[in-house]
């Protein structure tokens, strides 16, 4: 699975893509790796690609982020909404479908929100 990350910058611009690697995923939440220490409550946007299925620009709000090593370990949680309040069907449909295509060694129980 490949993903990477762009933090917001000025007037909420997504800044130029971060490499990450996925520790933990499933279609509601994300654990990763990246060299970025991102502060818990920021939103970030995620490029997610695994097999033929990929999104791009997902919002994501970061709920934890730790050091690890020379790296740091970060849990996002995907915001799946649009501004009307409704949810991106979409979106949440092309997540199922990667959640499907990941390694059983990646999955995260959906129990783990």
């Amino acid at each position: 699975m490949e993903i990477s990350i762009s933090l917001l910058g000025m007037f909420s611009r997504p800044k130029k893509p971060i490499p990450a690697t996925v520790i933990k995923f499933n279609r509601y939440s994300l654990v990763f790796n990246c060299t970025k220490k991102i502060k818990a409550g920021d939103l970030i946007y995620i490029n997610l690609k695994a097999g033929l299925h990929s999104l791009r620009e997902v919002r994501g709000r970061v709920e934890e982020c730790e050091p690890c090593g020379r790296h740091f370990q970060t849990r996002v949680h995907f915001v799946l909404e649009r501004p009307d309040k409704q949810p991106y069907r979409e979106a949440i449909s092309i997540l199922k479908a990667i959640e499907q295509a990941v390694p059983e060694a990646m999955l995260s129980p959906l129990h783990m929100q």
